[in-house]
């Protein structure tokens, strides 16, 4: 039997890693950069054949079945000597759109965890970059990137009249980085083109949330069981609207008003909260239900099922209608709603960021380390007392 040793001393040759690929043809051959160098080493040449396989694969695959693909093959190229290649003619014939399209169908594999919502962001903005600027994204620079960007900001001009907001190119450029990040990791770049450009300055606008008369006139405006335990379950839990559409029924603890829930972003569980009103209201819905679906919120017509993100949304501007307001209604308000509340009874920015499920404390930070006037007023009793 051989062993690993003898395997190791023995090692396989493997004469052309140019694997020709379906639309991808054979550009998994861009050169990996190695101290600076754009180079073909041994290393890199596998990486690009298990790339080349791992996208073809992708469309016969689910996701669990890619991740042990995978791994199947880095554990079998360890032992796989490569033979450095000096000349690739097919490389010159490669268009600046197949070289594109193969990076792109590369990173949708290899970043296949990420949420769809921010797959689709990613995947939108480095789809817009590379129509405006018209070069494969291994040659675009940070004068390529800075064109971009401020194309971006005025690009609704000729409709509208008006730039995008700071922020909103700010996201644009942080999905962009994103993608450029993963190529310098990847190593077909040397860095991201991406940090040269500056983000433009934000003018911050004070946080939107519902003030305590407003959330009353919220209930009136309900008319079903649904409507009240959806306008507490977004109240109470600070959840996203995304979070809740995915709970199910048995995952309520009814004694306790603990939800168990994976993070909408980063996958991250965290249990959510119940307080008595939300648990109520709640648990007067589910009795009134006549349907045996596990959801937490299913729909009222037959054959019901459960309710999605935009059911939830549509039943808050049907309540907001109802009670004629003059004020935005829409469920992430209720998130902010929760952590302006919690900001304002004194909690630590820590908790805060628990609570709300921030990946990290800077996004806490952003949103509520600034003082209001409700803190500064409770501030004020809090001295004056």
């Amino acid at each position: 039997m051989t062993t690993k040793k003898q395997a190791a001393d023995r090692p396989a040759r493997l004469v052309s890693a140019a694997i020709p690929y379906k639309e991808y043809s054979i550009y998994p051959l861009l050169g990996q950069y190695e101290g600076g160098k754009n180079m073909y080493t041994s290393a890199n040449i596998k990486t690009s054949v298990i790339n080349n396989i791992m996208l073809q694969m992708s469309e016969y695959m689910e996701k669990a079945m890619l991740d042990i693909l995978q791994r199947v093959l880095e554990e079998q190229f360890v032992f796989l000597n490569v033979e450095q290649i000096t000349t690739l003619p097919a490389e010159a014939d490669t268009s600046t759109e197949e070289k594109n399209r193969y990076l792109i169908g590369l990173f949708k594999i290899k970043k296949r965890n990420l949420t769809p919502k921010t797959m689709e962001q990613y995947l939108r903005a480095v789809n817009s970059l590379i129509t405006v600027i018209d070069k494969p994204v291994t040659e675009m620079d940070e004068i390529d990137i800075d064109y971009y960007l401020r194309w971006y900001q005025r690009r609704n001009v000729c409709n509208n009249g008006l730039q995008n907001q700071a922020s909103t190119c700010n996201n644009e450029r942080r999905y962009l980085s994103a993608f450029f990040t993963w190529l310098r990791k990847e190593r077909f770049v040397p860095g991201n083109p991406v940090e040269a450009v500056e983000p433009l300055k934000e003018t911050r606008k004070p946080i939107d949330y519902f003030r305590p008369a407003q959330l009353e006139e919220l209930r009136e405006g309900c008319r079903t069981f649904r409507d009240r335990a959806i306008v507490e379950v977004l109240r109470s839990t600070g959840a996203r609207v995304g979070e809740v559409a995915q709970i199910n029924a048995e995952d309520v603890d009814w004694k306790t008003g603990d939800i168990l829930i994976r993070g909408e972003k980063g996958g991250r569980y965290r249990t959510i909260y119940l307080d008595e009103v939300a648990r109520y209201h709640l648990h007067k819905y589910i009795a009134s239900r006549t349907d045996n679906d596990k959801a937490l919120f299913v729909g009222i017509r037959n054959p019901h099922g459960r309710l999605t993100v935009g059911g939830i949304r549509a039943s808050l501007k049907l309540i907001a209608k109802r009670i004629g307001c003059e004020y935005r209604v829409y469920p992430h308000k209720m998130r902010k709603t929760l952590g302006m509340s919690l900001k304002n009874s004194g909690v630590d920015l820590g908790s805060i960021q628990e609570v709300l499920g921030h990946a990290s404390p800077a996004v806490t930070s952003r949103y509520y380390a600034e003082s209001t006037p409700d803190t500064l007023r409770s501030v004020r009793q809090r001295v004056a007392a």
